[in-house]
């Protein structure tokens, strides 16, 4: 299983931006540190956002997203070492940005997406009105949530503790989907902010 690590010894750090992820195009001379660089960012996290991506051969003309710089943390006493897990084994399709504020992971029907992090279910429901479908929202305190959205199924109810990890739900297709996959998204305070900063 790939999973990001959020580690601190005193601290569990959440970060949170205001900014989005961005595209360039790849002009003659440019390299994937040069661009970090310049978008305040790290390879990796340049790496993680473009699959199939060879910083060795970039290609003129290619357009590549930039995920956004980390601009703020928020910093939460705490005594406890936290692992971020990816909610779902699969395909990113959509990268998050301006017109698409979620992270989009493409995987078979079926396939188990997890908890995220621990925290307690505050919606498990058909959501009919936004178009989402079978969706989870789970409640990590102090005004961070995560939510999937267009499952299957969902496999927990309304006040239900999750630990890090655990089943949620299952990859669909409801609500306004055009094929089975999860719609990520991650909240500071009730803003939608970059669900890749919770891996990088």
């Amino acid at each position: 299983m790939n999973v990001g690590f959020i580690r601190a010894t005193l601290l569990v750090v959440f970060f949170c931006t205001s900014v989005l992820a961005a595209t360039v195009q790849v002009k003659r001379g440019d390299t994937v540190s040069g661009i970090a660089k310049q978008h305040r960012t790290t390879v990796q996290a340049i790496l993680n956002a473009n699959p199939g991506l060879t910083p060795q051969r970039l290609i003129v003309g290619r357009t590549i997203t930039i995920p956004p710089a980390r601009t703020q943390a928020l910093l939460r006493p705490t005594g406890i070492r936290v692992t971020a897990v990816l909610p779902v084994q699969g395909r990113i399709t959509t990268p998050p940005s301006t017109a698409h504020m979620g992270l989009d992971l493409a995987a078979r029907q079926g396939t188990v997406i997890r908890a995220a992090l621990s925290g307690t279910v505050r919606t498990s429901t058909f959501d009919v009105r936004g178009g989402w479908g079978w969706t989870v929202v789970v409640d990590h305190g102090n005004g961070d949530m995560t939510r999937y959205s267009h499952n299957r199924i969902n496999l927990v109810r309304v006040g239900q503790r999750v630990t890090t990890g655990q089943p949620i739900a299952q990859v669909g297709s409801s609500g306004n989907s055009t094929g089975p996959h999860l719609d990520f998204r991650m909240y500071q305070a009730g803003v939608m902010v970059n669900p890749y900063l919770l891996f990088n």
